[in-house]
């Protein structure tokens, strides 16, 4: 019985070969489409920052064009 116990719990407590994702199973290093996603979280906040600057100079710059016209015809 002692045997029987011992023999299991080395069953259990041994370590296993870890299981890798099917795209790596299928594809070592052959396929770099798992790029994609780290790259598009890198390049997203700097898209975010571009887009807004640009939203904002825009606003600046005919913004202050339309104020400009609107205190020459009220004045």
């Amino acid at each position: 019985m002692k045997i029987m116990a011992v023999a299991g719990l080395a069953s259990i407590a041994t370590p296993r070969a870890a299981l890798a994702c099917a795209t790596c199973i299928s594809s070592p290093f052959g396929d770099q489409s798992y790029n994609w996603p780290y790259l598009g979280l890198i390049l997203l906040p700097f898209g975010l920052i571009v887009a807004i600057a640009g939203i904002l100079g825009y606003r600046a710059y005919f913004g202050a064009r339309k104020d400009i016209q609107i205190i020459k015809e009220t004045t």
